[in-house]
């Protein structure tokens, strides 16, 4: 049984290290919700340890189907899930993003967020804006981006308030 444990956990490190975008363990741990020797011991031995809802989550991050853990504690492979809408953490998966935006979204840390409607009414539409800095973005460079951000969200205030012009004919 250990052996199956300690396939699995090799199995799930390979995985990370192959993904594209590359995945660190601390992002792992932080997409998750969990801590890093959470992600260390997945990728051990010590996977026992951890909750199979966790080791279901970390395998669903790494591309795998609900089912692979089970197949590779029992001596399988693991199934891609590339061919199937994935299901992503702390997303809403019909959302349809690009990819080139969802992979934005995804690689950065989100500082704030707003959304600008642009009337009245749900039908008028809004701007949606997602403020967001490098993962490992020191104090200084937060307090930058967030100063940037101040004086385009007057624009875009101004965009939404302004009222509707009518086109003369």
């Amino acid at each position: 049984m250990d052996q199956d444990f300690a396939r699995l956990g090799e199995q799930l490190k390979v995985a990370r290290l192959r993904r594209r975008p590359r995945l660190s363990q601390e992002d792992a741990a932080e997409t998750l919700g969990v801590g890093r020797s959470t992600v260390q011991k997945m990728e051990s031995a010590k996977v026992s340890q951890v909750t199979p809802t966790t080791v279901r989550a970390y395998a669903r991050l790494l591309g795998w189907t609900d089912d692979s853990v089970g197949r590779v504690t029992a001596g399988g492979d693991p199934i891609s899930a590339t061919d199937e809408p994935q299901p992503h953490l702390h997303a809403v998966p019909e959302l349809n993003l690009p990819p080139a935006v969802e992979y934005e979204l995804r690689s950065g840390k989100v500082l704030d967020s707003q959304v600008f409607n642009l009337g009245p009414d749900e039908a008028d539409g809004q701007i949606i804006v997602v403020l967001q800095g490098k993962k490992d973005a020191t104090p200084e460079e937060v307090e930058r981006i967030a100063a940037k951000y101040r004086r385009a969200r007057r624009h875009l205030q101004g965009i939404a308030s302004e009222p509707n012009e009518v086109a003369e004919s």
